[in-house]
């Protein structure tokens, strides 16, 4: 992929520094990685992509049967120590056909059965450490706390200003089409 000069997003890339060193040059400039806990192998593989300029945008699963309320808190503020570009939070979510909607509905953990909530922001069951309504807290906090400096919106401009350095540096960039404000599914907005 080295020729073609493209750049590309993915999941997790294997954390051997001779494939993140090829992934790099092969233009990989982003990564989505699960962040499930306070480790130092979380620490050190967030530091490898960032080593190899790659950022790292995490996907932190809240609401785990094996959460207390201070491991959520611990992990909010692991987050900011490790330099995430980016975080995504969802609260687990038993999806209807899933195992754990079936061991939750068995357990009689299920609270809500309409299924415009079953959206992975918004708490369905009853958590096994913590009330409903404080693993709701803690989703929102997390949001909160991760973007108090800088807004999401900032954040990823921050981390796409990375990758159009990137490419003025190679010379693959291109600037924006300035023409296809003006247009709709190929045809002439009436402004």
């Amino acid at each position: 992929m080295i020729p073609f000069k493209k750049h590309w997003c993915s999941h997790t890339i294997d954390d051997n520094p001779e494939i993140l060193d090829l992934a790099a040059q092969a233009g990989a400039w982003y990564v989505y990685q699960a962040v499930f806990d306070t480790s130092d192998y979380i620490r050190e593989r967030i530091k490898k992509y960032h080593d190899h300029g790659i950022g790292v945008e995490g996907t932190i699963l809240l609401g785990m049967d094996n959460q207390t309320e201070d491991d959520i808190l611990r992990l909010i503020d692991f987050l900011q120590e490790i330099d995430l570009d980016l975080a995504e939070f969802t609260v687990l979510t038993p999806f209807p056909h899933t195992k754990a909607y079936d061991d939750m509905l068995r357990d009689g953990r299920i609270i809500d059965n309409d299924w415009n909530n079953y959206n992975a922001g918004k708490v369905v069951f009853q958590p096994k450490h913590m009330t409903p309504t404080r693993l709701q807290e803690l989703y929102h906090f997390a949001w909160d706390a991760f973007y108090k400096d800088e807004s999401q919106e900032q954040k990823m401009f921050k981390l796409m200003m990375k990758v159009v350095e990137k490419e003025i540096e190679l010379g693959t960039y291109k600037k924006p089409r300035t023409d296809l404000a003006e247009k709709s599914f190929g045809k002439a907005i009436e402004r």
